[in-house]
């Protein structure tokens, strides 16, 4: 009886291994944008129409995907390592933790994509266009969003710690509780955004515009606040303590 079970179970890992070995040459061959779970480490995507598809899971590290159409495509959990999506339209896309470590996303639209819980940690960003993205829990360590725009986007709680912002538009973003240190804010238009209870300590935030944005016990100790604007903020229980503030003082 042992031993039938073993055969029984073997015999499933080996359909279930050619079932995706399937799954994955139809894919390949544009017969379907369903592939979850499925292996294309490495595989040249760019350009694919690949709206609303379900990669879920799937392994996509090293995968080419430049200016791959990605609307509404399901790459939750997906493992995106190292991935070039520079230029690629993933508005809507369901990316919830997934892994995106050092991926490439120059220029990649992402309106509305949903990026909560994911690690973006060292991704390149630069220009990135996240309106009204959620960016929620996100591991943003050394990203790179050199003026990406995140006008009204969500980033509750992400991991901010030597992230680069510079000149980024974070107009009314939500970034209530966010984490981080040495965080480069530069120039950031950050007009109404809401940071309370957040702590960006040694943050970099010369010549940033954050007039009415909401710094409710916020954490910005040591943080460089030159040529600031802070006109109508909500600075209660704000901790400013050694920061360079608008006017050049040292904070007590």
């Amino acid at each position: 009886m042992l031993r039938l079970s073993i055969i029984l179970a073997a015999t499933a890992l080996l359909f279930a291994a050619g079932a995706a070995a399937q799954d994955r040459d139809t894919f390949l061959a544009k017969q379907t944008v369903r592939c979850p779970g499925c292996d294309l480490g490495g595989a040249n995507l760019d350009r694919r129409d690949l709206t609303g598809a379900n990669l879920s899971g799937a392994n996509l590290t090293g995968a080419s995907l430049h200016r791959a159409i990605l609307r509404g495509a399901n790459l939750s959990g997906a493992n995106l390592t190292g991935a070039n999506l520079d230029v690629a339209n993933l508005t809507s896309a369901n990316l919830q933790h997934a892994t995106l470590v050092q991926a490439l996303l120059f220029q990649v639209e992402a309106s509305g994509a949903d990026f909560t819980g994911a690690n973006l940690s060292g991704a390149l960003m630069g220009s990135a266009r996240l309106i009204v993205a959620k960016l929620n829990g996100c591991d943003l360590t050394f990203a790179d969003l050199w003026e990406a725009r995140l006008t009204n986007a969500s980033l509750r709680n992400a991991i901010l710690t030597d992230t680069n912002l510079h000149s980024a538009s974070l107009l009314r973003a939500d970034m209530s509780g966010v984490a981080g240190d040495r965080t480069i804010l530069v120039g950031a238009t950050m007009r109404g955004a809401n940071l309370t209870g957040g702590a960006l300590r040694g943050a970099d935030l010369f010549q940033a515009d954050l007039v009415e944005a909401d710094l409710t016990n916020t954490d910005l100790r040591s943080a460089r606040l030159l040529a600031a604007k802070l006109f109508n903020a909500n600075e209660t229980e704000t901790k400013f303590q050694g920061a360079i503030m608008p006017d050049n003082s040292v904070h007590p």
